[in-house]
């Protein structure tokens, strides 16, 4: 058994919630890989290099286009794994051939105002979030998914957030109010 072996997935529950999530189609995984796996991607992301990244949409640190560090390499290699990309597939209906992979720290202060993630001609179809921080230690950093009614998603350890990339979703990171927000964060693309 390789320490970063994920757990297996109900695509069929997990698309009917994919398909039944307001104000757009997300869902949640929850406990996604082990403990001792979660605390050797969080030394990786210690490990990795980051750099302020700021604009009038967003403050945080983050790795550059592709992780380097070895263990989120393996993570990358796992979230690429064609099982895996066709679990995606059937839960979210859109057919996904890469994924795109990056280390964000949110520290105290930093946020991502509202916004979709279409743009600049992009292949990106779903994009995902797996949280790494304890809720402990993070204060603010929720995710919020704008519409009626809004969705506010805790960036709780161990949990994978899969959304919707369309016109429709418009979302954002709240303000880290204390702490530091840690996630690998990227998209599946077509």
């Amino acid at each position: 058994m390789s320490w970063l072996e994920f757990a297996p997935l109900d695509t069929d529950a997990l698309a009917a919630q994919w398909r039944a999530a307001a104000p757009f189609p997300h869902v949640q995984v929850e406990s996604l890989i082990s403990d001792k796996a979660l605390s050797a991607l969080r030394y990786g992301v210690s490990a990795e290099p980051h750099w302020p990244n700021r604009s009038e949409l967003y403050e945080m640190m983050a790795s550059g286009d592709e992780v380097t560090n070895r263990m989120l390499g393996r993570f990358a290699t796992a979230i690429r794994a064609p099982e895996f990309m066709a679990a995606v597939t059937a839960i979210t209906g859109k057919s996904v051939s890469s994924v795109q992979v990056r280390s964000y720290v949110y520290l105290e202060g930093s946020y991502l105002l509202p916004h979709t993630d279409l743009g600049d001609g992009s292949e990106r179809r779903v994009a995902w979030i797996f949280y790494l921080s304890e809720r402990t230690a993070c204060e603010g950093g929720e995710l919020e998914l704008f519409g009626e009614p809004p969705t506010l998603i805790e960036p709780i350890a161990n949990r994978l957030v899969l959304m919707d990339v369309s016109d429709d979703s418009l979302h954002q990171v709240r303000e880290v109010t204390r702490g530091a927000r840690i996630s690998l964060a990227g998209w599946f693309m077509a």
